[in-house]
């Protein structure tokens, strides 16, 4: 009898310890990097070892892929392309697919088009699914519970293809939806961006609202810069976070605006910004319609003091968040939470919450404090200025700490 439940004890041991497995195996990851500029640094090919380790689906890369730059002849723009396909060949080889567009410094160079397509041909090409006169340049693909969209800002210059976005904004099935261009939407250092055309930017924009998108990934300017982008509307759980990461191995700009072009009807909220070189992890915790979460870490490059070599380390820069809402969550219960006063001084008074504890996060998503709700005040005079957010069983609340 005792040896038969010493039995069953393992048995049950094994089957738990083989399905953590599996569910662990569910997460999956992909990188976000961008202005490799190949042809001016090599910088990239020493984050390449440490892309290896960190169990990838795929790779995008966010334009100005090559040095290229005004008036360059097409054939050095080729070598350069070639020299890039040459420093990634360890993920090619890896069978880990690699989603590219077109920068600048690409769109700038002579013949550029006829040189993109040439390098990026055969086994190299993009999906071919892309908009007429686009194809190799926009295109989306889809990826168990995810759906991409790359776009191409140059075949009509600082403006995206509005209509084709549409058409694949409006068929989307998929849980999760990752948005590609190379200039920011809202300027951060470059005066040349998707602002400047605001009505386009703002059409863009709010289509990516509409279709539940939660970041748009950019690069342009060489340094990391993220910025919570609020709509105005009061719901925190449809603004789109800008993910800016140009940091694959143009030159460090130690300049930026706190978001002074023409933001239209949006402010933009600067979540954190580094001027460093390194590269994303986008992970998304399962790979069914039912995982929503989502978590962004950034992995920069830090010089060791002993031989001055580069690793690429995770840093504590960190944006999490879920694409569920609150009715599609069986556990979420329906009344309406709210706090007074808004904005807050050194407490606030919280409605619908009794009994349960409630997390305050800072705008990146780290948790801040963790406060069981008894009698319903809420000190929170530790906290510095800023904006926050509350999590509960019943959903999210926004507020402003003076």
């Amino acid at each position: 009898m005792r040896n038969n439940f010493i039995k069953t004890l393992i048995l049950v041991s094994l089957i738990v310890g083989n399905l953590q497995h599996l569910i662990a195996q569910t997460n999956w990851r992909f990188v976000v990097v961008g202005d490799t500029h190949v042809g001016a640094s090599d910088t990239i090919a020493e984050m390449i070892p440490y892309m290896l380790s960190d169990s990838l689906d795929f790779v995008v890369v966010s334009g100005d892929l090559a040095e290229g730059g005004l008036g360059t002849p097409g054939a050095q723009l080729l070598s350069e392309l070639e020299h890039w396909k040459t420093i990634f060949t360890p993920i090619y080889n890896a069978g880990i697919p690699i989603y590219g567009i077109r920068g600048n410094h690409e769109d700038d160079a002579n013949n550029n088009i006829n040189i993109w397509n040439n390098a990026f041909s055969g086994s190299y090409a993009f999906p071919q699914n892309g908009p007429s006169g686009e194809t190799n340049l926009t295109y989306s693909v889809t990826h168990k519970n995810a759906k991409l969209i790359l776009l191409d800002v140059y075949k009509n210059i600082h403006e995206i293809n509005q209509t084709w976005l549409d058409q694949e904004l409006n068929t989307n099935t998929s849980r999760h939806l990752f948005v590609f261009g190379h200039e920011a939407a809202f300027k951060v250092f470059h005066a040349d961006c998707l602002d400047d055309s605001v009505s386009a930017r703002n059409t863009f924009w709010n289509s990516l609202k509409s279709a539940g998108a939660r970041v748009y990934f950019c690069g342009h300017d060489h340094f990391l810069d993220a910025a919570l982008v609020d709509d105005g509307d009061g719901n925190t759980q449809n603004d789109i976070y800008q993910y800016l990461v140009g940091t694959g191995g143009g030159w460090l700009m130690s300049q930026y605006s706190n978001y002074n072009g023409d933001n239209g009807p949006f402010s933009p909220n600067r979540v954190f910004h580094e001027m460093e070189y390194g590269y994303s992890i986008v992970e998304i915790n399962g790979d069914s319609s039912n995982d929503c979460d989502v978590t962004i870490q950034w992995k920069k490059r830090v010089i060791n003091p002993v031989d001055s070599s580069s690793q690429y380390v995770m840093s504590d820069h960190v944006i999490q968040y879920s694409v569920c809402s609150v009715s599609e969550n069986p556990e979420i219960k329906k009344e309406k939470i709210q706090i007074s006063p808004n904005p807050v001084g050194s407490a606030f008074f919280i409605e619908g919450v009794e009994n349960e504890f409630i997390s305050i996060c800072d705008l990146s998503g780290k948790q801040m404090k963790q406060v069981c709700v008894s009698n319903n005040w809420i000190d929170v005079s530790d906290l510095q200025s800023g904006l926050y957010f509350i999590r509960t069983k019943q959903g999210v609340m926004r507020f402003v700490k003076n």
